[in-house]
């Protein structure tokens, strides 16, 4: 498999057939054999990065499966893989035996259902002030500049249109940041996950 990516946790290979897990082909299960969470995600995916932000803030110990992107024409579009996740994306969390894709209602459930340390502010003005900076970034920004459309962009166009989509996002982003903020606090305003963005 080559050498692991900066930041990177791979699965002990007991657990891996090549990049596709053996969990893949058996999605009726919620758990390894050892009970911990799946968490199917990628090193190149922000999605990905925000779950598991918000799993290590949380101390949530959980495996982790590798979904190429890209190798094999993107593992993601595999038989076995649309069995859990129909959309063909990741992250996908296998947890409390339920599967939760998309990484804003994963981290939502973590949340409601792991409260301590907590990801969002008490005050629900502050909550509505990280929620809908989450949105932006997670609708309004990543779908504009993920993979699928920048292959219908084109490869010359690519790069300025991720530009422009993410800059356009950022500005708005500053416009509406609490500007009371001290940045005392990590989990003040749910920076560290909900709005976490990279690249």
């Amino acid at each position: 498999m080559g050498s692991a990516p900066s930041g990177f946790f791979p699965l002990p290979r007991s657990s891996v057939r090549g990049d596709i897990p053996r969990e893949v082909s058996g999605h009726h299960r919620t758990m390894t054999e050892s009970g911990k969470p799946i968490l199917y995600s990628y090193f190149r995916s922000s999605c990905s990065w925000r779950v598991r932000i918000a799993l290590a803030l949380k101390g949530i110990d959980h495996e982790m499966v590798t979904i190429n992107l890209i190798k094999d024409g993107g593992q993601q579009f595999s038989k076995e893989f649309q069995a859990l996740n129909p959309m063909k994306q990741v992250p996908v969390l296998k947890i409390d035996g339920i599967t939760i894709g998309q990484s804003l209602a994963i981290i939502e459930y973590l949340e409601e259902t792991r409260p301590t340390p907590r990801l969002l502010p008490q005050d629900p003005k502050k909550r509505a002030s990280v929620r809908m900076i989450s949105d932006l970034i997670a609708s309004g920004i990543q779908p504009l500049q993920n993979l699928s459309i920048l292959e219908q962009v084109g490869q010359e166009k690519q790069l300025t249109w991720a530009q422009n989509v993410i800059t356009s996002g950022f500005t708005v982003r500053l416009l509406t940041w609490p500007p009371h903020s001290s940045g005392a606090d990590p989990t003040e305003h749910g920076r560290p996950v909900l709005c976490r963005r990279r690249g």
